[in-house]
């Protein structure tokens, strides 16, 4: 896995890991076909298959804000649908509604409030 893919990908899988959900199985695989972008793939258990990408002059913040929005849905879509609630990682200002939102606030990727705007934890500590 490329380097600017490790640095993106370690904060959420720690909260994956937190909260319980098997990580994909990965693969080198450029699939998005641009230079400016560092690709792979996303499996899950069930064979399915997502890819995922950041582009690679951005800051690291907004890398993993990135692929935290990205495995969200990955996790959402493999683990959760049809299973559990599909808001992780759940809001704690509203746990019933919705799930954070990944964003850069601060010059920091955290997950955040869609609804008021909260920051809840960076990236990494939920």
């Amino acid at each position: 896995m490329e380097r600017v893919l490790e640095e993106s990908l370690t904060p959420p899988l720690r909260d994956l890991e937190r909260a319980g959900l098997e990580a994909p199985r990965f693969e080198d695989f450029d699939w998005n076909g641009d230079p400016e972008y560092a690709s792979l793939m996303m499996w899950g258990p069930d064979g399915g298959g997502t890819g995922l990408s950041v582009r690679r002059a951005a800051r690291l913040e907004e890398r993993v804000a990135s692929a935290a929005d990205q495995v969200q849905e990955w996790a959402i879509e493999t683990h959760l649908w049809g299973a559990a609630p599909t808001n992780w990682p759940p809001c704690p200002n509203h746990p019933d509604t919705h799930p954070l939102q990944a964003v850069v606030h601060d010059h920091r990727a955290v997950w955040l409030c869609p609804a008021d705007q909260s920051v809840m934890a960076a990236v990494g500590e939920v």
